[in-house]
Protein backbone atom coordinates (compact mmCIF):
# COMPACT_ATOMS: atom_id res chain seq x y z
CA UNK A 1 0.00 0.00 0.00
CA UNK A 2 1.06 3.51 -0.69
CA UNK A 3 2.96 5.50 1.43
CA UNK A 4 5.00 8.96 1.40
CA UNK A 5 8.07 10.41 3.27
CA UNK A 6 7.87 13.49 3.32
CA UNK A 7 6.30 14.80 6.52
CA UNK A 8 9.29 12.57 7.72
CA UNK A 9 11.78 14.11 6.17
CA UNK A 10 10.55 17.41 7.42
CA UNK A 11 10.56 16.27 10.88
CA UNK A 12 14.37 15.37 10.64
CA UNK A 13 15.20 18.91 9.60
CA UNK A 14 13.15 20.61 12.02
CA UNK A 15 15.07 18.21 14.62
CA UNK A 16 18.14 19.19 13.32
CA UNK A 17 17.69 22.62 13.72
CA UNK A 18 16.74 22.49 17.44
CA UNK A 19 19.39 19.82 18.05
CA UNK A 20 21.65 22.53 16.97
CA UNK A 21 20.11 25.12 18.49
CA UNK A 22 19.92 23.75 21.33
CA UNK A 23 23.67 23.03 21.54
CA UNK A 24 24.12 26.42 20.68
CA UNK A 25 22.25 27.74 23.54
CA UNK A 26 23.51 25.61 26.05
CA UNK A 27 27.33 26.48 25.62
CA UNK A 28 27.68 30.43 24.59
CA UNK A 29 31.68 29.82 25.58
CA UNK A 30 32.99 27.39 23.14
CA UNK A 31 34.95 24.14 25.25
CA UNK A 32 37.38 22.41 23.79
CA UNK A 33 37.00 19.36 21.85
CA UNK A 34 35.63 17.82 18.54
CA UNK A 35 31.49 18.23 19.96
CA UNK A 36 31.32 21.62 19.96
CA UNK A 37 29.43 23.67 17.21
CA UNK A 38 30.93 26.95 16.37
CA UNK A 39 28.51 29.98 16.20
CA UNK A 40 29.36 29.99 12.35
CA UNK A 41 28.98 26.46 12.00
CA UNK A 42 26.20 26.89 14.12
CA UNK A 43 24.41 29.36 12.03
CA UNK A 44 26.03 27.90 8.75
CA UNK A 45 23.93 24.64 9.82
CA UNK A 46 20.76 26.38 10.59
CA UNK A 47 20.45 28.29 7.04
CA UNK A 48 21.03 24.65 5.38
CA UNK A 49 18.44 23.04 7.05
CA UNK A 50 15.97 25.78 7.12
CA UNK A 51 16.45 25.95 3.54
CA UNK A 52 16.16 21.86 3.18
CA UNK A 53 13.17 22.30 5.33
CA UNK A 54 11.43 24.73 3.00
CA UNK A 55 12.53 22.32 0.03
CA UNK A 56 11.11 19.25 2.27
CA UNK A 57 7.63 21.58 2.85
CA UNK A 58 7.64 22.61 -0.53
CA UNK A 59 7.79 19.15 -1.98
CA UNK A 60 5.13 17.61 0.50
CA UNK A 61 3.07 20.67 -0.71
CA UNK A 62 3.15 19.74 -4.63
CA UNK A 63 2.65 15.75 -3.31
CA UNK A 64 -0.63 16.85 -1.37
CA UNK A 65 -1.49 19.09 -4.81
CA UNK A 66 -0.81 15.63 -7.44
CA UNK A 67 -2.77 13.41 -5.05
CA UNK A 68 -6.08 15.91 -4.59
CA UNK A 69 -4.93 16.31 -8.44
CA UNK A 70 -5.27 12.94 -9.19
CA UNK A 71 -8.19 12.05 -6.93
CA UNK A 72 -10.25 14.68 -8.68
CA UNK A 73 -13.14 13.74 -10.91
CA UNK A 74 -12.92 10.15 -9.17
CA UNK A 75 -15.66 8.81 -7.42
CA UNK A 76 -16.05 5.94 -4.28
CA UNK A 77 -18.63 3.91 -3.48
CA UNK A 78 -19.42 2.94 0.33
CA UNK A 79 -21.64 0.51 1.88
CA UNK A 80 -22.18 0.96 5.61
CA UNK A 81 -22.90 -2.44 7.57
CA UNK A 82 -26.43 -2.67 8.85
CA UNK A 83 -26.00 -0.93 11.93
CA UNK A 84 -25.59 2.34 10.21
CA UNK A 85 -23.48 5.51 11.08
CA UNK A 86 -23.76 6.98 14.26
CA UNK A 87 -22.41 4.14 16.14
CA UNK A 88 -19.83 5.61 17.57
CA UNK A 89 -17.58 2.66 15.97
CA UNK A 90 -16.83 0.43 13.04
CA UNK A 91 -19.67 2.17 10.77
CA UNK A 92 -18.10 5.58 11.78
CA UNK A 93 -14.80 5.11 11.46
CA UNK A 94 -14.95 3.75 8.24
CA UNK A 95 -17.04 6.68 7.05
CA UNK A 96 -14.12 8.59 8.59
CA UNK A 97 -11.37 7.19 6.43
CA UNK A 98 -13.52 8.13 3.47
CA UNK A 99 -14.41 11.72 4.01
CA UNK A 100 -10.09 12.25 4.70
CA UNK A 101 -9.65 10.44 0.99
CA UNK A 102 -12.25 13.53 0.08
CA UNK A 103 -10.40 15.98 2.31
CA UNK A 104 -6.37 15.13 1.09
CA UNK A 105 -7.20 13.36 -2.08
CA UNK A 106 -10.02 15.68 -3.61
CA UNK A 107 -12.51 12.07 -4.33
CA UNK A 108 -16.16 12.13 -4.30
CA UNK A 109 -18.16 9.72 -2.86
CA UNK A 110 -21.75 8.27 -2.25
CA UNK A 111 -22.81 5.99 0.41
CA UNK A 112 -26.05 4.10 1.59
CA UNK A 113 -26.79 2.78 4.96
CA UNK A 114 -28.83 -0.33 4.54
CA UNK A 115 -31.29 -1.67 7.00
CA UNK A 116 -31.20 -5.21 6.47
CA UNK A 117 -28.99 -7.46 4.71
CA UNK A 118 -30.63 -8.48 1.85
CA UNK A 119 -30.40 -4.83 1.06
CA UNK A 120 -27.00 -5.34 0.28
CA UNK A 121 -26.81 -7.12 -3.11
CA UNK A 122 -29.47 -4.38 -4.49
CA UNK A 123 -26.70 -1.55 -3.32
CA UNK A 124 -24.00 -3.44 -4.60
CA UNK A 125 -25.51 -3.80 -8.13
CA UNK A 126 -26.71 -0.36 -8.28
CA UNK A 127 -23.49 0.92 -7.53
CA UNK A 128 -21.37 -1.95 -10.12
CA UNK A 129 -24.08 -1.53 -12.65
CA UNK A 130 -23.39 2.54 -12.49
CA UNK A 131 -19.53 2.34 -13.91
CA UNK A 132 -18.72 5.41 -12.08
CA UNK A 133 -16.81 4.28 -9.03
CA UNK A 134 -13.14 3.45 -8.38
CA UNK A 135 -13.67 1.85 -5.82
CA UNK A 136 -16.84 0.11 -4.11
CA UNK A 137 -16.21 -0.70 -0.41
CA UNK A 138 -18.67 -2.92 1.60
CA UNK A 139 -18.14 -2.63 5.59
CA UNK A 140 -18.69 -6.07 7.73
CA UNK A 141 -18.61 -9.47 7.05
CA UNK A 142 -22.53 -10.22 6.43
CA UNK A 143 -21.53 -8.10 2.56
CA UNK A 144 -19.68 -11.17 1.51
CA UNK A 145 -22.31 -13.48 0.20
CA UNK A 146 -23.95 -10.34 -2.10
CA UNK A 147 -20.25 -9.54 -3.20
CA UNK A 148 -19.23 -12.83 -4.21
CA UNK A 149 -21.98 -12.45 -6.44
CA UNK A 150 -21.67 -8.85 -7.41
CA UNK A 151 -17.94 -9.10 -8.15
CA UNK A 152 -18.12 -12.07 -10.59
CA UNK A 153 -21.09 -10.13 -12.58
CA UNK A 154 -18.70 -6.97 -12.24
CA UNK A 155 -15.27 -7.97 -12.94
CA UNK A 156 -13.71 -4.67 -14.11
CA UNK A 157 -14.97 -2.71 -10.64
CA UNK A 158 -12.88 -2.91 -8.03
CA UNK A 159 -14.54 -3.94 -4.92
CA UNK A 160 -13.13 -3.56 -1.20
CA UNK A 161 -14.12 -5.50 1.53
CA UNK A 162 -13.81 -5.02 5.73
CA UNK A 163 -13.30 -7.88 8.14
CA UNK A 164 -14.10 -10.80 5.71
CA UNK A 165 -12.08 -12.73 2.49
CA UNK A 166 -14.07 -12.32 -0.99
CA UNK A 167 -11.89 -14.84 -3.22
CA UNK A 168 -12.14 -12.87 -6.10
CA UNK A 169 -9.65 -11.13 -8.44
CA UNK A 170 -11.14 -7.37 -8.36
CA UNK A 171 -11.56 -7.76 -4.41
CA UNK A 172 -9.51 -6.52 -1.41
CA UNK A 173 -10.56 -8.03 1.61
CA UNK A 174 -9.37 -5.81 4.49
CA UNK A 175 -8.68 -8.23 8.02
CA UNK A 176 -7.57 -6.95 11.23
CA UNK A 177 -6.17 -8.48 14.24
CA UNK A 178 -8.61 -7.21 16.67
CA UNK A 179 -7.74 -9.80 18.92
CA UNK A 180 -4.32 -7.79 19.64
CA UNK A 181 -6.11 -4.62 20.05
CA UNK A 182 -8.35 -6.20 22.26
CA UNK A 183 -5.54 -8.00 24.66
CA UNK A 184 -4.36 -4.63 25.08
CA UNK A 185 -7.61 -3.85 26.37
CA UNK A 186 -7.56 -6.81 28.88
CA UNK A 187 -4.41 -5.72 30.40
CA UNK A 188 -6.48 -2.00 31.24
CA UNK A 189 -9.16 -4.08 32.36
CA UNK A 190 -7.18 -6.65 34.32
CA UNK A 191 -5.00 -4.33 36.10
CA UNK A 192 -7.93 -1.56 37.48
CA UNK A 193 -10.37 -4.07 38.43
CA UNK A 194 -11.38 -4.49 42.23
CA UNK A 195 -13.50 -6.72 42.59
CA UNK A 196 -12.15 -8.97 40.51
CA UNK A 197 -14.82 -9.90 37.91
CA UNK A 198 -14.80 -8.46 34.42
CA UNK A 199 -17.01 -9.07 31.47
CA UNK A 200 -18.21 -8.61 27.80
CA UNK A 201 -20.79 -7.52 25.81
CA UNK A 202 -20.38 -9.17 22.09
CA UNK A 203 -22.81 -8.01 18.86
CA UNK A 204 -23.24 -11.44 17.32
CA UNK A 205 -22.21 -14.53 18.44
CA UNK A 206 -20.05 -15.31 15.36
CA UNK A 207 -15.54 -16.02 15.33
CA UNK A 208 -15.55 -12.05 14.55
CA UNK A 209 -16.77 -11.41 17.45
CA UNK A 210 -15.18 -14.10 19.32
CA UNK A 211 -12.11 -12.75 18.24
CA UNK A 212 -12.61 -9.68 20.51
CA UNK A 213 -13.44 -11.59 23.36
CA UNK A 214 -10.87 -13.89 23.40
CA UNK A 215 -8.03 -11.86 23.02
CA UNK A 216 -9.45 -9.94 25.84
CA UNK A 217 -9.57 -12.69 27.78
CA UNK A 218 -5.66 -13.71 27.26
CA UNK A 219 -4.86 -10.02 28.13
CA UNK A 220 -6.62 -9.61 31.45
CA UNK A 221 -5.04 -12.95 32.47
CA UNK A 222 -1.92 -12.42 31.29
CA UNK A 223 -2.08 -8.71 32.87
CA UNK A 224 -3.71 -10.68 36.50
CA UNK A 225 -4.35 -14.15 36.33
CA UNK A 226 -6.43 -14.11 39.65
CA UNK A 227 -9.19 -12.10 37.70
CA UNK A 228 -12.31 -14.12 36.59
CA UNK A 229 -13.51 -13.49 33.25
CA UNK A 230 -17.36 -13.92 32.87
CA UNK A 231 -18.70 -15.64 30.20
CA UNK A 232 -19.09 -13.43 27.05
CA UNK A 233 -22.96 -12.24 26.64
CA UNK A 234 -24.35 -11.19 23.17
CA UNK A 235 -26.41 -8.92 21.58
CA UNK A 236 -27.36 -10.85 18.54
CA UNK A 237 -27.29 -7.54 16.51
CA UNK A 238 -25.75 -4.43 15.93
CA UNK A 239 -28.03 -2.18 16.63
CA UNK A 240 -30.19 -2.98 19.62
CA UNK A 241 -28.96 -0.28 22.02
CA UNK A 242 -31.66 -1.43 24.84
CA UNK A 243 -30.67 -4.88 24.83
CA UNK A 244 -26.52 -3.84 25.00
CA UNK A 245 -27.47 -1.69 28.27
CA UNK A 246 -29.87 -4.69 29.75
CA UNK A 247 -26.33 -7.55 29.35
CA UNK A 248 -24.45 -4.94 30.76
CA UNK A 249 -26.50 -4.44 33.74
CA UNK A 250 -26.41 -8.35 34.13
CA UNK A 251 -23.06 -8.46 34.12
CA UNK A 252 -22.50 -6.14 36.78
CA UNK A 253 -25.12 -7.96 39.08
CA UNK A 254 -23.02 -10.64 38.50
CA UNK A 255 -20.14 -8.52 40.37
CA UNK A 256 -18.20 -7.34 36.75
CA UNK A 257 -16.70 -4.06 37.33
CA UNK A 258 -15.19 -3.42 34.30
CA UNK A 259 -16.96 -4.22 31.23
CA UNK A 260 -15.53 -4.20 26.97
CA UNK A 261 -18.61 -3.80 24.49
CA UNK A 262 -17.74 -4.89 21.02
CA UNK A 263 -21.31 -5.01 19.57
CA UNK A 264 -21.66 -2.05 17.36
CA UNK A 265 -24.41 0.32 18.46
CA UNK A 266 -25.36 -2.37 21.33
CA UNK A 267 -22.35 -1.03 22.67
CA UNK A 268 -23.25 2.04 22.98
CA UNK A 269 -26.26 0.42 25.12
CA UNK A 270 -23.58 -1.50 27.12
CA UNK A 271 -21.32 1.54 28.07
CA UNK A 272 -24.62 3.50 28.93
CA UNK A 273 -25.19 0.99 31.95
CA UNK A 274 -21.48 1.27 32.69
CA UNK A 275 -21.96 4.72 33.33
CA UNK A 276 -25.40 4.47 35.04
CA UNK A 277 -23.28 1.87 37.46
CA UNK A 278 -20.12 3.77 37.88
CA UNK A 279 -17.88 0.62 36.72
CA UNK A 280 -15.05 0.63 34.31
CA UNK A 281 -15.76 0.54 30.52
CA UNK A 282 -13.84 -0.27 27.38
CA UNK A 283 -14.86 0.97 23.87
CA UNK A 284 -13.91 -0.64 20.54
CA UNK A 285 -13.06 0.23 17.18
CA UNK A 286 -12.53 3.89 17.42
CA UNK A 287 -11.50 5.48 20.94
CA UNK A 288 -15.02 6.28 22.97
CA UNK A 289 -13.48 7.03 25.89
CA UNK A 290 -14.97 10.71 25.62
CA UNK A 291 -18.28 9.18 26.09
CA UNK A 292 -18.40 8.71 29.71
CA UNK A 293 -15.53 9.19 32.76
CA UNK A 294 -15.15 5.67 33.79
CA UNK A 295 -13.98 5.16 30.49
CA UNK A 296 -10.42 3.45 30.59
CA UNK A 297 -9.40 2.78 27.64
CA UNK A 298 -10.84 1.55 23.74
CA UNK A 299 -9.37 -1.31 21.56
CA UNK A 300 -8.40 0.12 18.39
CA UNK A 301 -9.66 -1.04 14.83
CA UNK A 302 -7.88 1.51 12.29
CA UNK A 303 -10.71 0.97 9.45
CA UNK A 304 -10.43 4.37 8.45
CA UNK A 305 -6.90 3.71 7.99
CA UNK A 306 -7.06 0.64 5.76
CA UNK A 307 -10.21 2.15 3.92
CA UNK A 308 -8.47 5.48 2.76
CA UNK A 309 -4.96 3.41 1.71
CA UNK A 310 -7.81 1.58 -0.65
CA UNK A 311 -8.89 4.30 -1.81
CA UNK A 312 -5.47 6.03 -2.62
CA UNK A 313 -3.95 2.84 -4.37
CA UNK A 314 -7.92 3.14 -6.60
CA UNK A 315 -6.94 6.67 -7.41
CA UNK A 316 -3.30 5.71 -8.62
CA UNK A 317 -3.93 2.97 -10.23
CA UNK A 318 -2.12 0.65 -8.13
CA UNK A 319 -5.40 -1.96 -6.27
CA UNK A 320 -4.94 -5.28 -6.27
CA UNK A 321 -7.15 -7.58 -5.39
CA UNK A 322 -6.28 -9.99 -2.36
CA UNK A 323 -6.15 -10.26 1.20
CA UNK A 324 -4.61 -7.64 3.29
CA UNK A 325 -4.33 -8.42 7.11
CA UNK A 326 -2.49 -6.09 9.97
CA UNK A 327 -2.61 -5.46 13.63
CA UNK A 328 -0.97 -4.06 16.26
CA UNK A 329 2.59 -4.14 14.29
CA UNK A 330 1.28 -2.39 11.67
CA UNK A 331 -0.94 0.29 13.65
CA UNK A 332 -4.67 -1.58 12.54
CA UNK A 333 -5.17 -2.22 15.96
CA UNK A 334 -4.49 -0.66 19.23
CA UNK A 335 -5.38 0.69 22.42
CA UNK A 336 -6.22 4.87 22.83
CA UNK A 337 -4.43 5.14 25.98
CA UNK A 338 -1.29 4.05 24.55
CA UNK A 339 1.45 7.27 24.96
CA UNK A 340 1.56 7.67 21.05
CA UNK A 341 -1.99 7.77 20.47
CA UNK A 342 -3.78 9.70 23.32
CA UNK A 343 -2.91 12.89 21.85
CA UNK A 344 -4.60 11.78 18.43
CA UNK A 345 -7.69 11.07 19.98
CA UNK A 346 -7.68 13.67 22.38
CA UNK A 347 -7.29 16.32 19.57
CA UNK A 348 -9.84 14.25 17.48
CA UNK A 349 -12.49 13.90 20.38
CA UNK A 350 -11.86 17.32 21.95
CA UNK A 351 -11.51 15.70 25.30
CA UNK A 352 -9.32 14.82 28.46
CA UNK A 353 -8.32 11.01 28.89
CA UNK A 354 -9.57 9.37 33.06
CA UNK A 355 -5.92 9.21 34.35
CA UNK A 356 -4.08 5.68 34.71
CA UNK A 357 -1.70 4.58 36.98
CA UNK A 358 1.44 4.68 35.72
CA UNK A 359 1.92 0.72 36.14
CA UNK A 360 -1.06 0.42 34.14
CA UNK A 361 0.25 2.71 31.41
CA UNK A 362 3.40 0.59 31.34
CA UNK A 363 2.35 -2.87 31.46
CA UNK A 364 -0.06 -1.70 28.39
CA UNK A 365 3.44 -0.73 26.65
CA UNK A 366 5.44 -3.80 27.90
CA UNK A 367 2.20 -6.21 26.13
CA UNK A 368 2.26 -3.65 22.69
CA UNK A 369 5.90 -4.21 22.36
CA UNK A 370 5.86 -8.15 23.15
CA UNK A 371 3.10 -8.28 20.72
CA UNK A 372 5.10 -6.41 18.18
CA UNK A 373 8.48 -8.58 18.83
CA UNK A 374 6.30 -11.59 18.62
CA UNK A 375 6.85 -12.77 22.57
CA UNK A 376 3.05 -12.50 23.14
CA UNK A 377 0.80 -14.37 20.94
CA UNK A 378 -2.40 -13.27 21.05
CA UNK A 379 -5.07 -16.31 20.68
CA UNK A 380 -7.73 -15.85 18.06
CA UNK A 381 -11.19 -16.87 18.01
CA UNK A 382 -11.36 -17.99 14.60
CA UNK A 383 -11.33 -21.71 14.43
Amino acid sequence: MSQTSTRLVAGIVIGLIIGAGIGYLVKPVPPPGPEWVSKADYDALKASAAANLTDALAENARLKSTLHTLGEGKRIGLIVATGGLGDKSFNDISYAGVQRAKEELGIEFDYVEPKAIAEYLGYQTDFARSGKYALIIGIGFDQADALNVTAAAYPNQNFAIVDMVVSQPNVASLLFKANEGSFLVGVIAGMTTKTGKVGFVGGMDIDLIRDFFVGYKAGVLWANPSVTVLDPVYVGSWSDVVRGKELALSLADLGADGIYGAGGKGTLGALEAVHERGINGFGVDACQDYLYPEMLGSGIKRCDLAVYEMILDAILGKFKGGIYTGGVKEGWTGNCRLPDEVKIWEDTFHFTHTPLPAAVIDKLVEARDKIISGEIKVPSGYG
